[in-house]
């Protein structure tokens, strides 16, 4: 008995002495864009011989993938987390169109640049590529169940992750608060990220000032180091082509100088074949993951070898729930705001306290208060407070009130136009919004548009609509060029309506205006020099579609009714209606199919009272014949066609339409349809979306229309 109790003490004292003379193994990853998910393939190998870490240090991507790790997802859990997102979406800071309001949808897209107006008025230049709105969300849902902790020691393995700080160029350390935090200022690669903003300092990537944050792990305990290197070397002559080589190469020098002098601290360095890859490969992330892992097989002697010097720690017993989704809510404040009250923004997330929300829907949320467009950025933190009860600050940047967008247009009918506009969110007026256009060229015109709102998704509104315009109006004679004046057209538009989310908007409205006509080729005039309408009218609007330019999914209905029925004030006593219903419906996500109906009628108005026929035909209408060609009072147009989802940006769209228009109602006393048909290309960019089509009319006459640019009359809703 004696014995086997001597047996059992020793047997303690063994366990004991080893765990008190274990050493301490710590991970450092490091940066290297889409190359740092090499990390995970590594990883993978590690964890098969059995090599756990007691400590992880993080740069950039590194300081992702090491704090997932930390968290106590396993490496095959990390490759089907990181594969099923697309991270090249993650940078995306542009709002699409079908997430707005219907009160932004007031206005057609415009603008190949925005700037930024300063307090002086002064247009600045952007501080990087992206903002990074996209990537704070998803952050936050990877780490949520980190939220249950603010001392990184308290993960399943102790983690740290490093930053550097833009004003006075020094490394700082991240051992607690919000994860989510520590790792976006990690990761803010300089130029292509925004600076991250945290406690009054401004943090950019972690790899400028150390890319391989060996000394912290040192700091933290550990007595061995295990680093993984997947930065890229820096680029020979033939690889520095353009800004963004020149760039990387830039950033890349300041890294490699700092590795230089921390590599020999490493007790293994693996560091994959990736010479293939670049640091924007996200599209490759597979192929990168498994680089990584045969760049450790081929290490594996070394790797075993370095396990058998050092006793491996056990893994370390902690409650740490990283499922946890559940969060219930006791308080929500806003921290960075300047013109938007706290509880506007609330109103916008539209969370509640007193009640559980996983982190997609609290992420969603935000989602929704961005699509305001009054934020660049706008994400979520959780405190906890007390069991699952959690206090959650929503962190905001505003955007400057004061916008300025260049407008360059070209079309092959009114040739180049050149515009500015200037927007004022909320500040004539809270809850307001003032755009103003000066365009010249082809069409030249000054619109200033304000509307005063009266809630945020649902309420009322009042308009006021100031204009100016002139522009050529050509006369068609057998579809030939017989004649062409100039349009001047001042006047004034106001009205009030109502909108709903993202259902429709309703708007009655009072105008008046003055058109002065001059001929430009012929001295016979076609209609009065001079003449004043004056009216009423209702209108309403719908639109679902997936985007404005090149829609593939969703419906536009918009209809206008125009009355002018008093001499004393009108120059014309008329009745008329134009309305339009276009819908899109995608099919096996290869094409779309899309249908339309246009129609407008002057109704019992006779010709004497019509001023101003409906252009009918271009790219707008009925494209067999050019703009301006074809103009009547009663018209009615149908089309039916299909369209390609747009593949690598480019769009192909096809179809035919038919017409038929009269000098009385279509319904009863029309002419013979016309047909055509059309065939587009289509090209699909933020700055310079282009179109060009082509058409083919009953006369066997090709017709052909390209137009570049954000080619839309953006108050297409706002006018008479």
């Amino acid at each position: 008995m004696n014995t086997v109790k001597k047996s059992l003490i020793l047997l303690l004292f063994i366990f004991l002495l080893n765990s008190l003379t274990a050493e301490k193994l710590g991970y450092a990853l490091s940066g290297g864009g889409a190359r740092g998910f090499a990390h995970i393939g590594v990883l993978k190998v590690l964890e098969e011989e059995g090599i756990h870490p007691d400590y992880i240090a993080g740069t950039s991507i590194g300081a992702i993938i090491g704090a997932l790790y930390a968290m106590g997802y396993s490496a095959t859990e990390l490759e089907e987390m990181c594969l099923k997102l697309n991270w090249n979406e993650l940078t995306r800071d542009t709002h699409q169109r079908k997430d707005l309001y219907i009160g932004q949808k007031r206005w057609a897209p415009y603008g190949n640049a925005v700037f930024e107006l300063n307090e002086s008025w002064v247009p600045q230049l952007p501080s990087s590529v992206y903002v990074g709105n996209n990537l704070n969300l998803e952050l936050f849902k990877l780490t949520a169940s980190a939220s249950q902790i603010q001392n990184f020691n308290e993960l399943p393995i102790p983690f740290i992750c490093n930053a550097t700080d833009l004003l006075t160029g020094e490394a700082v350390s991240f051992t607690e608060g919000s994860l989510l935090q520590a790792l976006r200022a990690s990761i803010s690669i300089p130029s292509l990220f925004e600076p991250f903003e945290l406690n009054g300092h401004y943090y950019i990537d972690g790899g400028v000032s150390q890319n391989m944050p060996i000394d912290l792990l040192h700091q933290m305990g550990a007595d061995k180091v295990l680093g993984i290197k997947v930065n890229s070397t820096l680029r020979d002559e033939e690889r520095i082509n353009n800004l963004v080589e020149i760039l990387d190469q830039t950033i890349n020098i300041g890294i490699t100088r700092n590795l230089k002098e921390h590599l020999d601290e490493c007790d293994l360095l693996i560091e994959p074949e990736l010479t293939q890859f670049v640091s924007t490969d996200y599209q490759h992330l597979q192929d990168i993951i498994a680089a990584g892992e045969e760049s450790a097989r081929q290490m594996i002697d070394q790797i075993r070898a370095f396990k058998n010097e050092f006793y491996s720690s056990s893994p370390k017993i902690t409650t740490f729930d990283k499922e946890l989704n559940s969060f219930y809510i006791t308080q929500i404040n806003v921290q960075g705001n300047k013109n938007i009250s706290p509880s506007k923004v609330r109103e916008y997330v539209g969370l509640e306290t007193g009640k559980t929300y996983s982190s997609e829907e609290i992420a969603n949320s935000c989602i929704n208060a961005w699509n305001s467009q009054l934020f660049k950025t706008i994400y979520p933190v959780l405190q906890k407070k007390q069991d699952n009860q959690y206090d959650l600050y929503i962190y905001v940047k505003e955007r400057e009130r004061k916008q300025l967008a260049v407008n360059l247009v070209y079309n092959s009918e009114e040739k180049l136009m050149a515009g500015l506009v200037l927007s004022l969110n909320n500040y004539l007026l809270k809850n307001s919004r003032l755009l103003a256009e000066l365009k010249l060229g082809g069409r030249n015109e000054l619109n200033v548009d304000y509307v005063k709102n009266f809630g945020e998704e649902w309420g009322a509104y009042y308009r006021l609509f100031p204009y100016v315009g002139e522009k050529t109006i050509y006369d068609y004679s057998e579809h030939h060029k017989i004649n062409s004046f100039k349009s001047t057209e001042f006047g004034i538009n106001s009205g009030v309506g109502v909108f709903a989310k993202d259902l429709a908007i309703a708007e009655f409205f009072v105008y008046t205006d003055q058109t002065n006509l001059h001929s430009d080729i012929s001295q016979t005039p076609l209609l009065p020099e001079s003449s004043v309408v004056s009216g009423f009218g209702i209108k309403g609007y719908h639109e679902s579609l997936d985007d404005f330019i090149f829609p593939t999914s969703g419906a536009r209905v918009f209809g206008k009714f125009n009355f002018a029925r008093y001499s004393e004030i009108s120059d014309f006593i008329y009745s008329c209606f134009q309305g339009r219903a276009e819908f899109y419906v995608p099919v096996r996500n290869i094409f779309s199919v899309h249908s339309s109906i246009y129609y407008g009628s002057y109704l019992n108005s006779t010709e004497h009272d019509i001023l101003d026929p409906f252009i009918i035909s271009g790219t707008d209408g009925f494209m067999g014949y050019s703009r301006y060609e074809v103009s009547a009072p009663h018209y009615q147009i149908l089309s039916f066609g299909f369209s390609s989802l747009p593949k690598n940006r480019y769009f192909i769209d096809a179809g035919f339409q038919g017409m038929r228009y009269s000098e009385k109602d279509v319904w009863s006393n029309a002419e013979d349809w016309e047909y055509c048909g059309y065939l587009g290309l289509g090209y699909k960019n933020s700055i310079l979306p282009t179109k060009l089509y082509v058409s083919l009319n009953k006369d066997k006459k090709v017709h052909s229309f390209l137009s570049i640019g954000y080619d839309f009359d953006i108050f297409f809703f706002s006018r008479r």
